[in-house]
């Protein structure tokens, strides 16, 4: 079934014939032209890179759809893949997170029976979107084009003061008045501009000397802007992201709290953000360095919670006093009921261990009424403000102040 009229090209796999064409149909009249194939080796052998979009049942006899996923991985196609099946939602939802793993873009999963409103949306959607084949590329691990960089380069960057930080703001979900900041490094490179953190934080942690480094500088930056804050009378909290892999020396809760001493800060407005994924094996002198920074008074937050592989464990051993949850679930929340009941959950647990909670990844309204609703302390996301300049940090307080 095709209409030569139209410029977006989709490609249906479907066993059921009749589904096949009923999505057709309604692909054709929101502006695609459209081929149907009713079995895998039929729909591998006519994909080419021409298709703008995939629709793809899971359930299909011989080769299943997580197949078809794997195959279309490694074809060199970039389509908006929209995933259907009968099957349950936790295996749609599983399903899903595999072919984000694989680098596909997902543009929606639907289950069976479809409703034609849904599918007709997502389409529409899909096909106002500018066309260009040529800058679409697969979103995972695969395929990272991302610049690399040398020990030696990095280390002069670090000398040189060429990391510099970006501040996104922390909102009272209850008053809607900024609470605080974190701090998000970059490397202002001389030739690629600024430079984010997953280019080089990777060759960083296997370095742990010039991670240190690193820390430090940042840490000092990042009081720097705080006592600003307090000359001009704003009693907002700095957090900055601090590697477990720098968790080594046991003199650090000391030279921070000198730090924070020597700028005139009181210790309860900077906090430390822990990465939930990436404890260090050696958990005793984590344990000795965290439960020191919180003796001395300095706040430690669990970042990404829910993404590691002992989380519980994790909260019942460190002194966190905040529990971020990660913004995958939060972003999810609307359209995904488990991610909405692990926020729940993970509010409700935050709480009940005393801590502040954090819905980081806030992208829009609804998600921030779902947070609220929830029991939310703070939110922080690109609804309210992607990370800025320290310059625009007077801005953002004289609107939300």
């Amino acid at each position: 079934m095709t209409d030569p009229r139209n410029s977006k090209k989709l490609l249906i796999l479907d066993d059921e014939e009749e589904i096949a064409k009923i999505l057709g149909e309604i692909a054709v009249d929101c502006g695609f032209s459209v081929s149907l194939t009713h079995t895998a080796p039929d729909f591998l052998d006519k994909l080419d890179p021409s298709f703008d979009c995939v629709i793809l049942d899971l359930m299909i006899p011989g080769m299943d759809g997580v197949d078809v996923i794997r195959f279309l991985s490694e074809k060199d196609v970039h389509p908006d893949v929209i995933l259907i099946s009968g099957a349950d939602r936790r295996t749609l939802h599983s399903a899903e997170t595999l072919a984000g793993e694989y680098g596909l873009h997902i543009a929606a999963v639907m289950e069976k029976p479809i409703r034609v409103s849904d599918i007709r949306n997502t389409l529409s959607a899909i096909a106002e979107k500018e066309s260009d084949i040529s800058s679409r590329t697969k979103t995972g691990g695969k395929g990272n084009s991302g610049p690399t960089f040398e020990k030696e380069e990095i280390l002069d960057a670090v000398r040189s003061d060429q990391f510099v930080l970006f501040y996104q703001p922390k909102f009272d979900l209850k008053t809607g008045r900024v609470e605080g900041f974190e701090a998000l490094v970059r490397w202002n490179h001389p030739k690629l501009g600024l430079v984010f953190p997953d280019s080089f934080l990777p060759l960083m942690e296997k370095e742990t000397s010039i991670l240190n480094l690193m820390t430090e500088k940042i840490i000092d930056l990042a009081l720097d802007e705080t006592r600003i804050w307090h000359a001009n009378g704003r009693r907002l909290r700095v957090a900055v992201n601090v590697s477990p892999v720098t968790l080594t020396e046991l003199d650090f809760p000391e030279r921070i709290l000198s730090k924070i001493k020597n700028k005139g800060i009181p210790q309860s407005q900077f906090q430390m953000e822990i990465t939930e994924t990436g404890f260090l094996e050696n958990i005793r002198f984590t344990q000795d360095i965290l439960t020191r920074l919180r003796i001395r008074g300095i706040g430690l937050s669990i970042d990404d919670f829910g993404t590691g592989y002992s989380s519980l464990k994790q909260l019942h051993r460190f002194p966190f006093t905040e529990l971020k949850i990660d913004k995958s679930f939060v972003m999810d929340s609307p359209r995904d009921r488990e991610s909405l009941f692990i926020c729940q959950a993970s509010i409700d647990l935050g709480h009940k261990l005393g801590m502040n909670v954090v819905a980081e990844g806030i992208e829009t309204a609804e998600v921030e009424r779902l947070m609220k609703e929830a029991g939310c302390d703070v939110g922080q996301g690109y609804y309210y403000s992607r990370p800025i300049h320290p310059e625009k940090i007077p801005e953002i307080l004289s609107k939300f102040g």
